[in-house]
């Protein structure tokens, strides 16, 4: 088991946003935690990351508890996020923000894994000299998450990939997603686009006003009436 979390709350001020909350994802999954807006997915991906504090329960990654741990400490151990937003540097160039997501490596390999990203995403590489602010939505989506792969993650963390995104970007960025799971990496996605993550994962939760409603393998939620109802937009 890659990651582990265990009775996950975190709170704001008096507001519980996730309550209790018990999650797994193993070597080499793509799991899916859909949700309604507001349903406490982001939260729940930041205090894995370390960004809003663990206000109880465990969050435990490669076997060792990581609720303390620093967060520039993450990446270098392969725990790697997209954020929702995407996150770029926007005046910084393509190459510039690629080699942001591999300042913690210290290894001879960074040049091949650029050329490598260069491969997966030509559009980036028609662009390596364009500032990351000046490219569209789906391009800066595609830079986010080529940077968080120049970080070479065990576990990659999406929050909402195909947020603003007209649909055929949108079909494209879960393809990139695909083959990247296809290639070994573990992969937790978060989405409000139900159907297109289920379709993509293995395993799937299902999120309400913070807490888990349902889990499962994604051919069973895709199948469930109440998941078709309330998130696929498919009458009872």
């Amino acid at each position: 088991m890659l990651l582990e979390i265990l009775g996950l709350e975190v709170r704001y001020g008096g507001i519980r946003a996730v309550k209790g909350v018990d999650l797994r994802v193993d070597e080499g999954e793509l799991v899916c935690l859909i949700g309604a807006n507001g349903a406490g997915k982001s939260s729940t991906l930041k205090a894995i990351c370390g960004l809003v504090p663990v206000h109880a329960g465990a969050v435990r990654y490669a076997g060792a508890d990581i609720g303390a741990a620093p967060v520039h400490e993450l990446p270098r151990r392969g725990l790697v996020l997209v954020p929702e937003g995407r996150g770029v540097f926007p005046q910084l160039t393509v190459d510039e923000n690629l080699a942001m997501g591999a300042y913690a490596r210290g290894d001879g390999e960074v040049d091949a894994d650029l050329e490598h990203q260069y491969e997966t995403f030509p559009r980036l590489k028609e662009r390596r000299s364009q500032t990351a602010g000046t490219l569209s939505g789906g391009e800066q989506q595609m830079l986010a998450i080529a940077r968080a792969l120049m970080a070479r993650p065990k576990l990659l963390l999406l929050d909402e990939p195909s947020m603003g995104l007209a649909p055929m970007m949108v079909a494209k960025i879960f393809e990139i997603v695909r083959e990247i799971a296809a290639r070994g990496v573990t992969i937790l996605l978060v989405e409000q686009n139900a159907r297109l993550a289920l379709e993509a994962a293995g395993r799937g939760y299902v999120m309400e006003s913070g807490t888990i409603a349902l889990s499962g393998e994604s051919s069973g939620l895709l199948a469930d009436s109440r998941v078709r109802e309330a998130y696929l937009g498919e009458g009872a």
